[in-house]
Formats: structure tokens, sequence, C-alpha cells
């Protein structure tokens, strides 16, 4: 599993934050004003911005939310590695009091998925326009049947060189049936992917970390590369959280009375980033079962 480490702040309580010097995978968001150091040898792809689109009254057009992604790069004076399809999120809305994560309704969903296949075909069409920059096109659906039917439609027109994005899972953790489903989805989705010719799969926001071994062994067992990208470990930092390899999980180590008299977020989100790094490089060793089906294990829960 290629992990991406989601930057969206340049300092963390006043001290820098620099994960690009430890680690060349890097995603950015048109929407922060991130920066890169440089002369750093990193590959960044460049997120789309549709999450910080979901409380405005419009979306942008595909052409300005392509445009808002090449302005950025032009800003940041590193050209992105890969460029994410404006996809339309299923599983955010907003109200009165901000932004909270709840799927939409079935008919809604219809019209948001209508909308991500659109917005992955645009990005396709201008594939020569892009020149290097590889493309990652965003699938969504409300339920299983909708989220496949994506796929597929997106598989119609995508090419071998194409990484097949996963949204819409950022709810994982609210629910046991989110995550059933999620890995229902990957366990008929994984197959199709492969035999469409394409080897590369990226999940979008995924913190967690049962599911992405899961996906990850998943993968590898149908002949394809995964990576996701997350900002878990510089969020957790600023409450003291530190990433634990023998649970994979973030676990609270600092309380409020330390920060900056014991810890400071930069560093111990730069030590989280080191640490999960790591992580997947032990587990990558590890050989593969001779047969494997993702399926739930919940803490406390052993496996056959």
């Amino acid at each position: 599993m290629r992990f991406y480490v989601s930057k969206c702040h340049d300092t963390l309580n006043g001290r820098p934050y620099n994960p690009e010097t430890i680690t060349p995978y890097i995603c950015l968001n048109p929407y922060y004003n991130t920066t890169l150091q440089k002369d750093t040898k990193v590959k960044y792809i460049l997120d789309s911005g549709a999450f910080q689109d979901v409380g405005k009254e419009e979306r942008l057009s595909f052409e300005d939310a392509l445009n808002r992604q090449l302005n950025y790069e032009k800003k940041i004076g590193v050209k992105a590695s890969a460029l994410v399809s404006y996809d339309h999120l299923v599983d955010e809305q907003v109200d009165e009091r901000g932004q909270f994560k709840k799927r939409v309704d079935s008919d809604t969903g219809e019209q948001y998925v209508k909308e991500t296949i659109d917005a992955a075909r645009y990005l396709v069409e201008k594939r020569k326009e892009l020149g290097s920059r590889k493309l990652i096109l965003s699938c969504q659906g409300t339920n299983k049947e909708q989220y496949l039917n994506c796929i597929e439609s997106i598989l119609e027109f995508a090419k071998p060189q194409d990484t097949i994005g996963f949204g819409g899972f950022c709810i994982l953790s609210k629910s046991k049936e989110y995550e059933k489903e999620y890995y229902e989805i990957v366990t008929e989705a994984f197959p199709k992917i492969h035999d469409a010719g394409i080897k590369k799969v990226h999940v979008f926001g995924m913190g967690v970390f049962r599911a992405l071994v899961q996906t990850d062994i998943y993968a590898r067992k149908n002949g394809i590369q995964c990576s996701y990208d997350t900002s878990s470990p510089e969020m957790n930092s600023v409450f003291g959280k530190s990433f634990n390899p023998l649970d994979a999980q973030m676990n609270a180590v600092f309380s409020k009375i330390h920060k900056g008299n014991g810890y400071y977020s930069a560093d111990l989100a730069l030590m989280n980033v080191e640490l999960i790094t790591d992580y997947w490089k032990r587990l990558k060793t590890m050989p593969l079962p001779g047969s494997f089906t993702p399926g739930l294990i919940s803490r406390g829960e052993k496996s056959n």
C-alpha cells in the first residue's frame, strides 16, 4: 500500500510542517494554501477540491475545476504526478450547522454518480493536453449497485495508465454496515478493474487501518497496486495522538498541557508519517495468504 500524506498546512502550532522531506508521496488540495519545499523530489497527487465545494451554492464546471488545479500547480512550482477528477460526493451534506457526513438518498445519488462519470470522462478527453500527468478517475455511489455501475461506466473509457479512485468511504467508520458494503464493493470491483487492464486503485481519505490492510492484501492478490491518502497524521498530532503500529491506530499519548512543553504538533505529525510508512513497508514483506476475501473483522474478533 502506498501512503500519500495529505498536507493541509505548512505550519502546525507555529512550527514548519514539511512531510515532503521524509516521503515523496504527498496529496495536495487546491483549497489549502500549502506549498512544497524547493528542490524536493516529490510525487504528489492533486485533489480536485470537491470535498470543500460541498457547502457552496454552485459547483464548478469541469473546466473550471481543472483550471483551479492547474493554477494551483503553477503556484506550487512542481508539476503534479496525477490529477483527480471532480467527483460529486455522496457522503457529505451541509445544513445551517455546517458540513457533516451522511449519505444522500438514492435518487440524488444517481444524479451525483452521473456527474462523477461525466467528470472522469472530461478529464480523459483532456489527456493529451495534460501531458505526463496521470489521471485518477474517482468513483461514487450510495449503495453497492450504484457504485459498481459507476466503476463499470468509467472502465468503458479509462485507459491502462489510469488509476481508479474509490471515493465515498470517509464515512466507513460510522457503521459496520458501511464497512461490510465497502468490502463487498472491493471484492467485486477489483477483478473487473484488473480485467480492464488497469493496475492501480486509490482510496480517498481513508484512515481505518483494518480496512486498508484488507484492501491492500486483496489488491495484491488481484495484481493491483493500491494507494490511499489521509490527513490523519497531521490532524491527530494537534490532539497529541500518535500512530501505534501494534494495533494500527492513532492513540492519545499527550494531553493539552504537554503541547509546546513535551511535544510539538509538527514534530509529532512527522513521526506519525514515518511510523505509518514503516508499517506499510513491513506489511509488504509478509507472504500473501493462499486464499483471501475481504471481510468485516472487528477488534477482538479472530479471523480463520
